[in-house]
């Protein structure tokens, strides 16, 4: 069963190999991760161009936030297996891995948003994995420990600024329905 597992996990790097999309999708699941707290900004009737701002701004730090991750996979592939990599080549080659993220936008759904980021999130980790074996043929267990410390920072930079964006978006909002309240 484990060796099953193992194959299909190698088939899926194959795959990934095949899609080579660049760094132009880092910024597409940037836009993703910004868009699923859209509800948020039209609930504090903001207009349109703050909206804007707002979006665009939260979809470059999402983005800066996974090419940290991409660049911190590249360090530790340097420093613990020895490949010698291009940081720019590497992170066009290992953008493919953020796929899922394009399906970030649905956290804005209400209940179930913790469990869609996070499994999102590890779905993106376990796609990194999977490519770097693919790509150097470094077993998974390997793979793991050079990938986590890039995982563990792309999780506290993301979120802590949807922690923040949240939480001022929202407390503007009560505040606003306090108002409407004691009138």
């Amino acid at each position: 069963m484990i060796q099953q597992l193992n194959e299909q996990l190698v088939s899926m790097g194959q795959v990934l190999l095949a899609l080579d999309t660049g760094v132009g999708l880092l910024v597409a699941v940037g836009f993703s991760m910004s868009m699923s707290h859209l509800f948020s900004l039209l609930a504090n009737r903001l207009t349109p161009r703050q909206i804007f701002f707002h979006m665009v701004v939260d979809a470059l730090v999402l983005s800066l936030a996974l090419l940290l991750c991409l660049i911190c996979h590249c360090l530790m592939l340097a420093l613990m297996e020895g490949v010698p990599l291009h940081p720019i080549a590497f992170g066009n080659r290992m953008a493919v891995a953020l796929w899922p993220g394009l399906f970030y936008v649905l956290v804005a759904a209400p209940y179930v948003s913790d469990l869609i980021a996070v499994t999102l999130l590890a779905w993106m980790h376990l796609n990194m994995l999977v490519l770097i074996n693919a790509m150097y043929g470094i077993p998974f267990l390997h793979a793991l420990f050079v990938c986590l410390p890039g995982y563990v920072i792309a999780l506290l930079l993301v979120g802590a600024l949807f922690s923040q964006r949240w939480r001022s978006s929202y407390d503007t909002l009560a505040k606003e329905v306090a108002l409407q309240i004691q009138r």
